[in-house]
C-alpha cells in the first residue's frame, strides 16, 4: 500500500497482483450507486472493501450536493441574472468535481492501485459494510 507522500513525490504507488474480477468490482464502485454492490462484495477482499467504502461516501456526497443545487436553485436561483449564474457555476463545479473522482477512481482500482480520495479518504475506514 502507498503512502500519500509516495503520490506526491512522483514515486510510482505500489500495486497488488489481484484478480480481474476483484479490480472491477472496486472499479465499479464509483459508479454511483453500484457502489452497494461493491460493498456486499466487500467481504470477499480488502482491495473492494476499501474501493467500495470510498465509492459510497462519493455517492452519498454527490447526493448531498445534488440536493444543495436544487435548494440554491429554488432561492438564490431566482434572481434575474446573479442567480443563474450562480447556479450554473455551482453545477459545473460539484459536477465535474464528482466525475473527476468517479473517473480517478475507476482507473485506479482498474490498476489495482489504492488511491486515497482527498477529503473522502480519511472517512472511508468509518462505513459499515452491507
Amino acid at each position: 500500500m502507498s503512502s500519500p507522500a509516495d503520490d506526491q513525490n512522483g514515486v510510482e504507488p505500489k500495486r497488488v497482483a489481484l484478480a480481474d474480477h476483484e479490480r472491477w468490482y472496486a472499479a465499479i464502485a464509483y459508479m454511483f450507486f453500484f457502489c452497494f454492490f461493491s460493498l456486499w462484495k466487500g467481504r470477499e477482499s480488502d482491495f473492494i472493501r476499501f474501493h467500495g467504502r470510498q465509492g459510497f461516501l462519493l455517492f452519498m456526497a454527490e447526493c448531498v450536493s445534488f440536493l444543495i443545487i436544487v435548494i440554491v436553485d429554488k432561492t438564490l436561483g431566482q434572481l434575474p441574472f446573479l442567480g443563474l449564474v450562480i447556479v450554473i457555476l455551482l453545477q459545473i463545479f460539484v459536477y465535474l468535481s464528482a466525475l473527476f473522482f468517479s473517473v480517478m477512481g475507476f482507473v485506479k482500482a482498474l490498476f489495482g492501485e489504492r488511491w486515497i480520495m482527498p477529503i473522502f479518504g480519511t472517512y472511508s475506514e468509518k462505513v459499515p459494510l452491507i
